[in-house]
């Protein structure tokens, strides 16, 4: 029992005149119950056994149509029940509930509320069974009947599961939400309820109703026939077609219910999801997916004709990109940066945390990354780093372990202690002779494996220092090898630093991306970094970028220039005011919805941008204002990064032949 709780309840009952103040919690999770019938009969129940307990009624909590599976703090009343009791001076000492299940069928709702209760000082007593936490009897059955209690959950849980998973096997209505165009028969008759197409079928002539699947029927054909899904949405609203919940169709709407997976393939997946509860291996849980054939509303080849229709025009192959840094870029979340962006025209790296393991695996926020500060930065640090034969030098040593102007002479260390080996060994030998001869001597009554072991004894400690002279040795020799490999080490940083100068100022992407890899690179952002855009790239950045022009400034002499070009008139809107908006929006790098309301709104500004850049408006305007004084576009920041790789100059300059160690990191 936890001693702060002991010391509680004893403090209470050596004050005899003050009797224990408690509250009961009540909970209930069924449709049932929230009706009112459980909280009712459980609120007597408690109330009852605090009055015979002789103690004080202090307050009521109740969370109605919550799971019992629930932590503390995912229930209103159950979370305000612990913030109150967190309060000093503490408002009651005994929190009653009904039964176990109040608490929770979840160990993991029901420990680490009991604990915590505990260490306040606060104790729980159960009604059914009439026990609580004061005693270690009591704290045994508790602990028994949380055990039953997540049993009973989990019986509940694989024969709800199992219901469905057999019912998916025969074929059957599974429940949920019934698919457009369909309808469940026999509902309700075990066995039977199943998914049937919802059309004229089982009416007689002249039937009226305006049936789901006739509804998909005509949209098809109206598809087919005009190519527009707008088109589709007007017909089926004309001939008296609805949506479900009686709306009438629209674009979206029309061409998701017709193009729905469920209607063309004429099937349903159960447990095919991504929410579907799943194990460590990526497995369901509660069964295999299951594939429930359905009856198909359109003709294998109506469905063919309708994809036809639909497909889009082949695309433009994108222009290939080249990222260097793929897979190179360490994320937050642990996971690497990779090329990516799908529908970006702009270069991105995207986090591989982003896309689930499996389905159902969780997944990060990470944001994407602009590449080409990145790249460039990395870049530049390469070809510092590999330029310059000084820090390359340094590193050598640091790796080596020599230092300039060191000079160690292994050879002489290596003769000395090959002389305290031989004198060491001799000194063994000795002594083995001697403690031998003395026991023979002596003539002790010994077996021949006691005597060995005596010596054994003896010499131990000199076989242990041995042992140690024989590793300094092995331990200098090969720091003699690695200095020894010292000068062809150097030989090469000097050539790779030459290559550098000639070969890294204008290598190719392609080559750039091979070198990152040879180098084992591994790039770290430090601060903030270029996050990429959402949507496209600004077109209006674009457009002074690409004519490499700066930013004019609007001045009276300026606009007198541009205005013979404006032929229309505005009530509401002045022309310099708007362009200045536009031209505020590229040299501060603003985004539209930013963008101060003193020049209009975003969408306006967005709006005459795109008409004046159509229309040649815009071109002509910025070569009359092109002498005038200007800024230039804001350019951000370069991003900082720390670059972490692995230098050998034996692969980056192909030395054959050469057999050196593991390279120095930079």
């Amino acid at each position: 029992m936890s001693k702060n709780l002991t010391s509680a309840i004893a403090t209470v009952h050596r004050a005899t005149s003050t009797r224990l103040r408690a509250v009961d919690y009540l909970r209930v999770s069924t449709e049932e119950q929230v009706k009112g019938y459980g909280i009712a009969y459980t609120g007597k129940r408690t109330k009852k056994h605090i009055a015979d307990k002789d103690w004080d009624h202090v307050a009521t909590y109740a969370d109605e149509g919550f799971s019992g599976s629930l932590e503390a703090h995912q229930r209103p009343d159950l979370n305000r029940l612990m913030q109150e009791a967190r309060q000093v001076p503490r408002p009651f000492d005994v929190v009653c509930v009904n039964e176990e299940r109040a608490i929770g069928r979840a160990g993991r709702a029901f420990w680490p509320w009991v604990w915590e209760l505990e260490d306040l000082g606060v104790f729980v007593a159960i009604v059914k069974g009439n026990y609580d936490n004061t005693t270690s009897e009591g704290r045994s059955r508790m602990r028994k009947a949380a055990d039953r209690a997540e049993d009973e959950r989990e019986t509940i849980r694989e024969r709800t599961q199992g219901g469905l998973q057999e019912k998916a096997e025969d074929s059957g209505y599974i429940g949920g939400k019934v698919p457009y165009g369909y309808r469940v028969i026999n509902k309700g008759i075990k066995g039977e309820s199943r998914l049937a197409i919802d059309d004229c079928q089982d009416c007689r002539t002249g039937c009226a109703t305006k049936h789901e699947a006739d509804c998909l029927r005509a949209g098809r054909k109206l598809y087919v026939e005009k190519r527009d899904w707008g088109e589709v949405a007007k017909g089926l609203n004309a001939d008296g077609y609805r949506k479900r919940n009686g709306d009438l169709w629209g674009y979206h709407s029309g061409r998701q219910q017709i193009l729905s997976d469920i209607v063309l393939e004429a099937r349903q997946i159960f447990r095919g999801s991504h929410y579907v509860q799943r194990d460590t291996d990526g497995n369901p849980i509660y069964g295999d997916a299951v594939v429930i054939q359905l009856d198909p509303i359109f003709t294998p080849e109506e469905v063919t004709e309708l994809k036809n229709a639909n497909k889009k025009p082949p695309r433009k192959p994108p222009t290939s990109r080249i990222y260097t840094l793929s897979a190179h870029i360490v994320s937050s979340c642990g996971k690497r940066y990779v090329g990516g962006g799908k529908g970006r025209r702009e270069k991105q790296y995207r986090c591989q945390g982003r896309i689930a393991a499996y389905p159902g695996a969780p997944t990060c926020d990470c944001a994407y990354l602009r590449a080409e500060p990145i790249e460039e930065e990395a870049w530049k640090k390469v070809k510092a780093l590999l330029g310059n034969l000084d820090q390359l030098k340094a590193m050598a040593e640091d790796w080596i372990g020599v230092r300039s102007g060191s000079r160690v002479n292994f050879a002489e260390r290596i003769a000395e202690l090959d002389k305290q080996i031989a004198t060491q060994k001799k000194a063994i030998a000795i002594t083995t002779r001697m403690t031998a001869k003395q026991i023979a001597l002596e003539g002790e009554d010994l077996s021949l494996d006691e005597a060995e072991n005596k010596v054994a004894e003896v010499v131990a400690p000199l076989r242990l220092e041995l042992l140690k002279f024989q590793k300094d040795r092995s331990d200098i020799a090969s720091w003699q090898e690695e200095s020894d490999a010292a000068g062809e080490r150097i030989t090469q940083l000097i050539d790779l630093a030459e290559m550098a100068k000639r070969r890294l100022r204008k290598m190719p992407l392609e080559k750039q991306q091979e070198l990152m890899g040879m180098l084992e690179s591994e790039v770290t952002i430090i601060g903030d970094a270029p996050q990429g855009r959402k949507g496209q790239p600004c077109a209006l950045a674009a457009w002074f970028s690409e004519r490499e022009r700066e930013v004019p400034l609007i001045t009276d002499e300026g606009w007198e220039k541009v205005t013979p070009l404006i032929d229309w008139k505005s009530r509401n809107l002045d022309p310099r005011t708007v362009m200045t908006g536009i031209l505020y929006k590229v040299r501060t790098d603003t985004p539209w919805k930013n963008i101060p309301s003193v020049f209009g709104s975003p969408a306006t500004l967005q709006t005459y941008w795109t008409r004046w850049r159509n229309s040649g408006f815009w071109e002509q305007a910025m070569d009359l204002l092109v002498h005038q004084p200007s800024t230039p576009l804001p350019v951000p920041p370069p991003p900082k990064v720390k670059l972490r790789c692995l230098i050998d100059p034996q692969t980056l300059l192909e030395s054959e032949g050469h057999s050196g160690k593991s390279a120095p990191r930079g």
